[in-house]
């Protein structure tokens, strides 16, 4: 096991670092030591609903901050043939038809990816490169939220013909900073819908580039010497409930640019 004061998290343009007390450090690289199962617990007081509650509000935050670094980190991050960026794009689908199971939905979604994937590349290799929301209508049917990395223009009207369950809306993301902020606050509202319980809370292609975190705490000091702090745009203190006291501060960068650009040449420590 080891220890740390120290965090960085890189995701695209975005830096996260998390700077912790020394009397609570972080631990990292630790091994769970035989295999316990865990019984359920009935939830037989007040008290035991509370504590409940509480956690499904931690796992469901944990959910949103995974889904926003996953976007940040592919945003403005994929290019073209001709060396140009794509445009991250956003799309809703919905069904016409009363569709209120997940898993059923999730079915005419992959189906829907293969025929787009042929339609834009001419074949039905997963070469698109996305990441997907389900959410309830008020009627009790399924649409999706989704977020394209890779995608190259297709007429709205081209797009609801290949869906072919109902209709879509699509439109580029063009002056947003914080794509992963933005695209989680409107995607994550009915992330606590008890409709999902046991199931994913969103769906993502493989391929996807994968936030990058830095908790040797010598190599962190140095990236954190790096960044420049013109890039600061957000500095905080919380409560966690295993560390204490926590300061929390966020860089954003220009577009394109990614903590790649401020890891010494040399990590050895």
């Amino acid at each position: 096991m080891r220890l740390t004061q120290l965090r960085v998290v890189g995701s695209g343009s975005t830096i996260e670092i998390y700077k912790y007390n020394e009397d609570h450090p972080l631990a990292y690289d630790f091994q769970i030591v035989g295999n316990k199962s865990r019984e359920r617990i009935e939830v037989v007081d007040e008290q035991s609903r509370l504590r409940k509650i509480e956690s499904r509000k931690r796992s469901l935050q944990r959910t949103k901050t995974n889904l926003r670094r996953l976007v940040n980190t592919n945003a403005w991050m994929w290019k073209k043939p001709n060396g140009k960026y794509y445009l991250p794009t956003f799309a809703t689908f919905t069904f016409k038809e009363d569709i209120q199971d997940v898993k059923t939905a999730n079915w005419f979604f992959s189906a829907f990816i293969k025929r787009l994937n042929e339609y834009v590349h001419g074949e039905r290799k997963n070469v698109l490169r996305y990441v997907v929301v389900p959410e309830f209508q008020k009627r009790g049917a399924v649409h999706f939220h989704a977020v394209f990395f890779n995608l190259s223009y297709v007429l709205n009207d081209s797009l609801e013909v290949i869906w072919g369950n109902g209709m879509v809306r699509i439109k580029a993301i063009r002056h947003v900073d914080n794509v992963g902020a933005y695209i989680t606050k409107y995607m994550s509202k009915e992330f606590e819908d008890h409709r999902l319980d046991g199931l994913k809370h969103y769906s993502s292609s493989r391929g996807l580039i994968r936030p990058t975190e830095i908790r040797n705490e010598k190599i962190a000091e140095r990236i954190v010497e790096r960044i420049p702090k013109k890039y600061l745009v957000r500095e905080k203190e919380f409560e966690s409930q295993h560390q204490g006291k926590v300061i929390y501060q966020q860089f954003k960068l220009g577009k394109h640019m990614s903590l790649a650009d401020f890891m010494p040449k040399s990590t050895s420590v």
